[in-house]
């Protein structure tokens, strides 16, 4: 079993990941530089709400650090600033390195609860902008929600442990162990963990834009 097997090498198993006890992730930081990035652009909160088709009261709140952004708002507002989704980090890598070693217990981590996802940062301190990867931990049924998303560049899903279906521009493909998916990610796209555990994929995302 996976859980066993990661015991046996000394390190923790999925349940233990989504139920680390502090993401290194703060909403307070995230929101002052969603509100930096923002007038960096000269966009008022409604032009910024019409471009990215979140609204206006949610920026509001998220730039007060009363709510963390959910994946999909994440994603529509770095495309609609032009920036990469490694600023909701807390880890922003505002002073980035050529060369990395991101040991497991220093990998940032980030939950979307309403997916029921958590992910680990690969990446580190690495420039941002080329590529970007993370573990995703998938709790048994998570989904990408009830609309499909899209983002510039490319996505590669590799299977370490269990299934995961995805939905891309009205195919389907049924990833187990192993398997690897390339697909261009401005295509509409969904996923569900259709194993009956958890799920772990490694993913890579392109352009920089990458959660």
């Amino acid at each position: 079993m996976f859980k066993d097997k990661h015991q046996q090498q000394g390190s923790h198993g999925p349940e233990d990941f989504l139920r680390a006890s502090e993401p290194r992730y703060d909403i307070q930081h995230v929101g002052a530089r969603l509100r930096a990035m923002r007038i960096a652009k000269g966009l008022t909160v409604n032009a910024l709400a019409a471009t990215s088709q979140v609204p206006a009261s949610t920026i509001s709140k998220m730039e007060n650090g009363r709510l963390q952004p959910s994946l999909v708002h994440a994603i529509n507002l770095a495309m609609a600033l032009g920036e990469n989704l490694g600023f909701l980090v807390d880890s922003f890598r505002a002073d980035p390195e050529d060369i990395v070693v991101v040991s497991r217990s220093d990998r940032s981590k980030i939950d979307y609860p309403e997916l029921e996802i958590g992910l680990e940062d690969l990446n580190g301190n690495f420039h941002s902008g080329v590529l970007e990867a993370r573990i995703t931990v998938m709790q048994p049924g998570a989904t990408s929600g009830a609309q499909p998303m899209m983002h510039v560049g490319d996505e590669l899903c590799h299977v370490l442990e269990g299934t995961v279906h995805y939905e891309i521009d009205g195919e389907s493909y049924e990833l187990t162990q192993g398997d690897t998916l390339h697909f261009k990610s401005d295509q509409m796209h969904s996923w569900k963990n259709t194993h009956d555990g958890y799920t772990t994929l490694l993913i890579v995302f392109s352009n920089g834009l990458s959660f």
